[in-house]
């Protein structure tokens, strides 16, 4: 039995992490750079990458945490 922290979202968290990511760098980076806006598209390739890194380590946080306990 796990110990109590974990409620089964961790899931639907890696997944709007990757949706979200992947939606900022296909539309709005594609979309300010048609723009002109280019600190904008900037920061929304950060932000992009950023999610999808964010992705990956929770999904692999909770990896590691499901064979520990």
């Amino acid at each position: 039995m796990v110990s109590g922290f974990s409620i089964g979202y961790m899931n639907f968290t890696v997944f709007l992490f990757l949706f979200s990511g992947i939606l900022i760098l296909w539309i709005d980076v594609k979309n300010y750079a048609r723009e002109g806006m280019h600190k904008e598209k900037l920061a929304s390739r950060i932000m992009g990458w950023m999610s999808l890194s964010l992705a990956v380590l929770v999904y692999i946080g909770n990896w590691i945490y499901q064979k520990m306990y």
